[in-house]
């Protein structure tokens, strides 16, 4: 690879400990920049020929006080030694933003679940296998001082960073109404919010457990992208999993696979299969909206209009989740999100946006 090239995407000295790691001259060190999805992070495959690791630019946005660098930095090793699978930091400069990483491949869970519908149940029961050994066991030695971005999922957090990011992101910038005028959600969301955030650290979630944070490597399944993770409801990261819009699981597995979580869960949770309905229904409501919210926004103000093609399949979903949190639980957001006229904005704004990008 031409250096000058390296140099113009990548700090020097990033190269420079990757040169050491491998024991290369800047000849023999291949760089292969590598595509991102929604973060402004920057992925770099680095090796010798023979061995290979991932090398992450990530510039800080925290000057004093913990950065999400840090977050990452430290949940990671954490995780490593709770003996979870996460990669292993061969070298790491948070404070400058600069890691280098065990290189899980590049085989997301999203490729092997789309090549292999007729199989989904064998292997979506080895990722949440993955996932009962995270809430089991991360939580032991987990320190809220480890977390940039608050360190519980709690009602205020569920406002503020989901459910208001709703009005904000989808309802307001994408499809231009006025939430704080036509469509009053306050009261259901404060209602949403008390039934999905816990107050007590219990347990340890990831808050972003979906396919394309998981690896398929060598036979096992790795995790990545955990800088994020915060003491919340474990049912929040089966959520996530089941109705994640990359891959559109059909319903009546997420049911299968919902049950075989909670038959390894019980032992450890310490509530009741009732609490634990009660809390998946709460929390998949959350995470849907989020998703609709996270989309828009990264398709919209971030300019990347690819992400708003998964907005259809989660705007099904929060139809269902919506059912399953029953007709009267949150009537001002049923109404609103099953209006017809909603319906065909929707349609419009999202044809509009994908035609203008030719995406």
């Amino acid at each position: 690879m031409n250096m000058q090239l390296f140099n113009d995407s990548m700090p020097t000295l990033l190269h420079q400990k990757a040169q050491e790691l491998f024991g290369a001259c800047g000849a023999r060190l291949q760089v292969t920049p590598l595509s991102g999805d929604g973060s402004d992070r920057r992925f770099f495959r680095v090796g010798d020929g023979r061995r290979r690791a991932i090398a992450l630019w990530a510039p800080r946005k925290t000057v004093q006080g913990i950065d999400e660098n840090d977050s990452y930095f430290l949940i990671g090793g954490h995780l490593r030694r709770r003996a979870l699978p996460v990669p292993e930091f061969l070298w790491a400069a948070p404070e400058k933003g600069l890691f280098i990483l065990e290189d899980f491949g590049d085989v997301h869970l999203q490729r092997i679940a789309c090549g292999r519908r007729a199989a989904l149940v064998p292997v979506y029961r080895r990722v949440i296998k993955v996932l009962l050994d995270l809430h089991e066991h991360a939580s032991r030695g987990f320190l809220g001082d480890y977390c940039f971005d608050t360190p519980i999922y709690d009602p205020p957090f569920v406002i503020q960073r989901e459910l208001h990011y709703f009005q904000r992101a989808f309802l307001k910038d994408l499809l231009g109404l006025d939430p704080a005028g036509a469509l009053d959600l306050q009261r259901d969301f404060e209602r949403l919010a008390a039934r999905a955030g816990v107050s007590k650290c219990l347990h340890v979630i990831h808050r972003d457990f979906q396919s394309r944070n998981l690896m398929v490597h060598h036979g096992r399944i790795g995790l990545i992208d955990f800088q994020g993770m915060r003491f919340g409801p474990p049912a929040y990261d089966l959520a996530s999993l089941l109705i994640d819009p990359y891959v559109k699981l059909p319903e009546p597995i997420q049911v299968e696979l919902m049950e075989y979580y909670w038959q390894g869960a019980r032992r450890f949770l310490g509530i009741s299969r009732r609490e634990f309905q009660g809390s998946y229904v709460a929390v998949r409501l959350c995470r849907n909206l989020q998703i609709l919210a996270a989309y828009a926004y990264l398709g919209m103000a971030r300019g990347k209009p690819q992400f708003l093609r998964y907005i259809p399949a989660a705007w099904v979903r929060l139809r269902t989740s919506l059912v399953m949190a029953g007709a009267d639980a949150y009537p001002s957001l049923a109404q609103s999100m099953c209006d017809g006229r909603v319906q065909v904005l929707l349609q419009k704004r999202l044809g509009q946006v994908l035609r203008d990008n030719r995406c």
